[in-house]
């Protein structure tokens, strides 16, 4: 799950949005397991009811979930 979110589920932007949502994750060096968790599970569900046409996934798509795949086997 940590490998999984440093190459893929990491972004400045959800840092930043946890943050000024939630005033004591200010003072945090690193993000939570559980706040890993839950980004991987919200990156599944969008990726399952996306109303898009079907199209190909992208390179980020793939590798989310192959690393979501081997983190589930693990």
């Amino acid at each position: 799950m940590i490998t999984w979110y440093h190459l893929a589920g990491h972004h400045p932007s959800v840092v930043r949005g946890r943050r000024a949502q939630a005033p004591w994750y200010a003072a945090k060096a690193s993000p939570a397991y559980p706040g890993m968790i839950i980004r991987l599970r919200r990156i599944l569900i969008a990726a399952q009811y996306n109303p898009d046409v079907p199209r190909q996934p992208t390179p980020e798509e793939i590798r989310a979930i192959r690393l979501a795949w081997a983190e589930a086997a693990a």
